[in-house]
């Protein structure tokens, strides 16, 4: 009996284990469908409990082309998805439906054709629990799938309404990042527009990859001291005793960190009061 409860206590460790490991390993990122710009689904992702966004209004405005034969893609063609881009950033990926009303598994232009198409979406960027935003970092648009020949070329620019900024990547270049300057509101109206030009030769764009990205607030969030840095045994201290009901010293004895601009517990107090709800 002492022999079969061991095995079972040591499978059972085991599979823990196994159980622990394929958590730490598993991917961080995940794609979730949105649908397509036919029948679009407003959908989310939250970034490492920080950063949520929200993707909504996504709408197809325009689809031209020229040339025989060229295709004027519809709304259907379009597949939407939306995952975690790693760090603070959110990814939003469009990609040519194989199955849509226009064949192909990408979009293309061949020789003597042209095929453009603009869309456009509202992001919503708020900040999680504790966590204070900022815009800092760049947004990038990027066509991890892409080639051309000739003369074609192809190119993708997405464009931040709000700030009135812009970047363009090509089927000839790599990622074009946009800078977002500070002080925007949480939603923001974006879009892309895609030129296809196949000259003498041809372009083609398997999907187009938009990553936004924000930066915590130094002196925000869960920098509960105000030093410049987030640590588990000052910060992360000063949270739990203040959600535990400690105030005055015994909410900050030993828990303060070097260089910190909040260090009296009336300071720390007052800012964790401004994050919690009340």
């Amino acid at each position: 009996m002492f022999y079969v409860s061991t095995l079972l206590q040591g499978k059972a460790r085991l599979a823990l284990t196994f159980a622990i490991l394929a958590l730490l390993f598993s991917p961080a990122s995940h794609a979730v469908s949105c649908g397509t710009f036919a029948a679009p689904l407003a959908c989310s992702v939250t970034v490492g409990g920080v950063v949520k966004y929200t993707f909504s209004s996504l709408t197809l405005v325009s689809s031209v082309s020229s040339g025989v034969g060229a295709n004027t893609y519809a709304a259907g063609d379009i597949a939407i998805d939306v995952s975690t881009g790693g760090g603070t950033s959110g990814r939003l990926t469009f990609t040519k439906l194989s199955n849509g009303p226009t064949p192909g598994p990408s979009f293309f232009a061949n020789a003597n054709q042209t095929s453009n198409f603009t869309f456009s979406y509202n992001v919503a960027i708020e900040a999680v629990g504790f966590a204070g935003v900022l815009f800092s970092s760049p947004f990038i648009v990027d066509l991890p799938q892409k080639s051309n020949a000739a003369n074609g070329f192809g190119s993708v620019q997405l464009i931040i309404s709000q700030p009135g900024v812009s970047c363009t990547t090509s089927t000839s270049t790599t990622a074009g990042n946009c800078v977002i300057p500070g002080g925007q509101p949480s939603t923001l109206t974006a879009g892309n527009i895609v030129a296809l030009f196949g000259g003498t030769g041809n372009a083609a764009i398997g999907s187009i990859t938009n990553l936004f990205d924000v930066a915590t607030a130094s002196g925000q969030g869960l920098d509960i001291d105000g030093n410049g840095s987030y640590s588990a045994t000052t910060d992360g201290l000063l949270a739990l005793r203040y959600l535990l009901g400690l105030r005055g010293a015994a909410l900050i004895s030993g828990a303060v960190g070097g260089g910190a601009t909040r260090s009296t517990s009336t300071a720390i107090q007052q800012y964790l009061l401004g994050l919690t709800p009340p």
